[in-house]
């Protein structure tokens, strides 16, 4: 077990560059998606509205705040997690690898969009810690997932060694679920936390 796991680690330490500039990317446009909105440009403002205005409604997240307004914190935690590891992660990240920059491209515009949203979206320090622990647990998660399809990508283009690429994406996917799966953890706890102490 444990020299499974290491191998995992060791599939995403090969590529660690890649997965630093990718969680360079996502740092980089989530504060730029918060700045713009904090300093109330026009064109900023628009699309943080359009955005927020687009998630009402939107099935996953009705699916999560219905189970934890219920009580139903395991189901909210798997629909978080299975929605995070195969949108968030795979189709969008990883699976656009075979297109090269695609990963980095979606991770930036998804990174920007997050921080308009948390614009004017901190209540409390309690709110500070929930959102900060989400990200950087999610973001993680992304940085290499994101970082798994860019190598799958160079391969391709360099008509390298494409099924080690393959392999190397089954083996850090376990790091990317393990993640995944705590930032669900952490994100439904603390939602629900804060709808009891409110």
């Amino acid at each position: 077990m444990m020299r499974k796991l290491i191998e995992c680690l060791e599939a995403v330490r090969e590529i660690k560059g890649i997965v630093l500039a990718m969680a360079g990317v996502h740092a980089f446009f989530l504060l730029a998606g918060y700045a713009v909105a904090a300093v109330h440009l026009p064109w900023a403002i628009s699309m943080r509205e359009e955005f927020l205005t687009s998630l009402r409604g939107y099935m996953p997240l009705e699916m999560v705040a219905a189970n934890v307004h219920a009580g139903s914190l395991i189901m909210a935690m798997g629909i978080t997690f299975a929605y995070n590891l195969s949108y968030g992660a795979f189709l969008s990240t990883t699976l656009t690898g075979v297109l090269l920059f695609l990963p980095a491209l979606v991770s930036s515009f998804r990174a920007f969009y997050v921080g308009l949203a948390f614009y004017d979206n901190i209540a409390s320090t309690e709110h500070l810690v929930l959102i900060t622990g989400t990200v950087l647990l999610e973001f993680g998660a992304y940085s290499v997932s994101s970082a798994l399809g860019t190598a799958l990508g160079i391969e391709i283009v360099r008509r390298g060694n494409v099924r080690h690429a393959l392999e190397r994406i089954i083996r850090g996917y376990v790091v990317v679920a393990a993640l995944l799966l705590l930032g669900a953890v952490w994100e439904i706890v603390g939602i629900y936390l804060l709808l009891r102490w409110s």
